[in-house]
């Protein structure tokens, strides 16, 4: 091995003189220190500091400084800096072995290099450095012996390296049905630059009387003030349309001082609104998964950038094709249902026996708010009456054809409970009361379990529960147990502290349908978890909410929805109060046909006959299952 030594002199004891003598004379002969170097290689630095410091200045791109310390620094800080620059590496990392001697004043050392190249990964191999050693003691220096193996050994005189790269295309963001949800489309920038207008305030009125139609916020003054704070440079986009509205309003806008309308191409989905707020959430996430691996030759080329060899290569990789559960169809029937609603409202659909997130639509109003679909938190008024049965039937107080109270008002603790306009039915099936929607007789079968009754029956349906589904995110609602007998009695007809969600009703909706809750799914192949599970449902209350729930659309409160197929369904008014003071109601319907289950919200609907006519739109309009 290479490296400083030195004598190992042993005291003797009394030694006879023709043998001190005889040592002496071997010492002289053979010398103390490796290669015969004496005392004064003793002082030589070692090849090891010399070999770390090129590395060190060569991974830290000082490439004089390496040059330096080889045979030739002109032609190495030629040959360095053209590969550094043609590899433009993120990291290089060069690791030596070690150090072997091969003469006198000669070594060679194992490296291996790791070049982290952008597009690329990660770029391995080995090479061997020889180092020779000029001058002895003081003045003995190591020198890296340049060759443009150095660098590479397959590299020959005259030679660099250069990376060729492929381009790999990225998956298609598809629906269940492998329809395209996004394609290539040309997006036309409305762009006003308040410098170049001589008056900005007449510009910005000509543009909002031609671009309203497209945005009813573009009044002359958003406009106009949002071009005086834009940043010059950029100039304000007061709109972006597709290519076939842009067509509409191009002579319009034509010779309008100082506005721009650039283009670009854009994947969009088919329509501007088209699962506006769940296609925000997904397609990052879509696209991370699509994102196809660019392919890449690392070659050795001569001075005229022809390749010589090919050193290392990987071929590109294309996406992966990212399938969504959404039914792009029946989507479209869900926005096109709630389109003329003026009041935000939102349809959320699943498929029961699967658990896969069909539709996610939401008209212009709550798309304004947010993914009120997805999270937006409302008591659900009488729909609550699929959890009350449920515990009612648990617990043996109510059958379908079990004979129950439902006066107009009933009292509880100085609380009174009311019918919708104190409609009394007197004594009759439970199945009428629950098609009719008493809230008396589910108000006071609440009153009758324990105050966790419903906490309990409501996670069977997914309601309380928290789901972490690839794509989305989501809420549930919550169920907390009762404090009181009075709120007891309001939670058992979904007022009081009871919250739901759109999508938690439809996933009520869908466990009804089913059995037992599905695990609600949006890219196929991911995981979902949850973070416990959904109990059982006993065959009892599955049987006897089916038969509920289809009660109300023969003789209840959805008979409009009869003649849309076998449909099963629950309506629901839930009261609040806004914040003039007032009371309002939301309007829920929710309900299944066959292996497909919907929920149905407008915010503030007042009543569910609004509900219920788009469910009838939205069933009218897509197959039967």
């Amino acid at each position: 091995m290479f490296g400083r030594s030195s004598c190992a002199r042993r005291r003797v004891h009394h030694p006879a003189r023709w043998l001190v003598g005889l040592l002496a004379a071997l010492l002289l002969v053979a010398g103390c220190t490796p290669g015969g170097g004496g005392n004064d290689a003793e002082t030589s630095p070692l090849p090891t500091d010399t070999v770390q410091e090129f590395i060190g200045d060569w991974t830290r791109l000082d490439l004089d400084k390496a040059a330096a310390l080889t045979s030739a620094p002109g032609e190495a800080g030629q040959l360095l800096t053209a590969v550094t620059q043609n590899l433009d590496p993120i990291d290089v990392r060069i690791t030596a072995g070690q150090l072997t001697s091969t003469g006198d004043a000669d070594a060679t050392v194992p490296v291996t290099f790791a070049w982290d190249l952008k597009g690329a990964g990660t770029w391995t191999y080995d090479a061997t450095w020889t180092w020779h050693r000029t001058g002895a003691g003081a003045n003995a220096r190591w020198s890296l012996v340049w060759a443009p193996t150095v660098v590479h050994p397959q590299l020959g005189a005259g030679q660099t390296i250069a990376v060729r790269t492929s381009e790999a295309t990225d998956g298609q963001l598809v629906d269940r049905d492998n329809q395209q949800l996004l394609s290539p489309v040309t997006v036309y920038s409305v762009q006003l630059d308040a410098a170049k207008t001589g008056d900005l305030d007449g510009t910005a009125a000509t543009l909002s009387s031609i671009l309203t139609k497209f945005d009813k916020t573009l009044t002359a003054n958003a406009i106009a003030e949002g071009a005086r704070k834009a940043d010059p440079s950029v100039g304000f986009t007061v709109v972006n349309l597709r290519e076939a509205d842009f067509a509409t309003v191009r002579a319009k806008l034509a010779g309008l001082d100082g506005v721009t309308t650039p283009s670009e191409v854009r994947d969009l989905p088919p329509t501007k609104d088209f699962a506006k707020q769940l296609l925000a959430q997904v397609t990052p996430v879509a696209d991370k998964l699509a994102l196809g691996t660019a392919g890449w030759r690392i070659v050795a080329i001569d001075a005229a950038g022809e390749e010589i060899t090919t050193l290392a290569e990987q071929a590109a990789k294309d996406g992966a094709k990212v399938t969504l559960t959404l039914d792009a169809a029946m989507q479209t029937a869900a926005e096109k249902a709630l389109a003329s609603v003026e009041e935000p409202a939102v349809l959320v659909a699943l498929e029961p026996s699967t658990g896969e997130i069909l539709t996610v639509a939401q008209n212009a109003a709550a798309d304004a708010q947010g993914p009120l679909a997805l999270t937006g938190q409302y008591p659900p008024g009488s729909t609550f009456k699929i959890v009350t049965a449920s515990a009612a039937i648990d617990r043996k107080l109510i059958t379908p054809t079990t004979d129950v109270d439902c006066p107009g008002q009933w009292v509880v603790d100085s609380r009174p409970i009311r019918n919708d306009f104190e409609f009394d039915l007197g004594t009759v099936p439970a199945t009428l009361a629950f098609a009719k929607s008493c809230n008396t007789t589910f108000a006071k079968l609440a009153t009758e379990m324990p105050k966790d009754a419903l906490t309990s029956a409501a996670k069977q349906y997914g309601i309380g529960l928290d789901f972490v589904i690839p794509g989305i995110t989501t809420l549930t609602g919550k169920v907390p147990a009762a404090d009181s007998t009075t709120q007891a009695a309001e939670n058992g007809f979904g007022q009081g502290v009871v919250l739901v969600t759109p999508f938690s009703s439809a996933l009520m909706a869908a466990t009804a349908a089913n059995g037992n809750m599905p695990v609600p799914t949006l890219i196929r192949g991911s995981t979902v978890t949850q973070d416990q599970p959904a109990p059982e449902r006993s065959k009892t209350v599955q049987d006897g909410i089916r038969t509920l729930m289809r009660a109300v659309v023969t003789e209840g409160t959805a008979t409009v929805l009869d003649d849309v197929g076998t449909v099963s369904a629950k309506t629901g008014t839930a009261e609040f109060t806004n914040d003039k003071g007032e009371i309002h109601a939301h309007a829920w319907t929710v309900g299944f046909r066959g292996d497909l289950a919907f929920s149905v919200l407008i915010v503030g609907g007042e009543t569910s006959k609004r509900t219920n006519a788009i469910a009838h739109d939205f069933l009218a309009a897509v197959p039967r299952s």
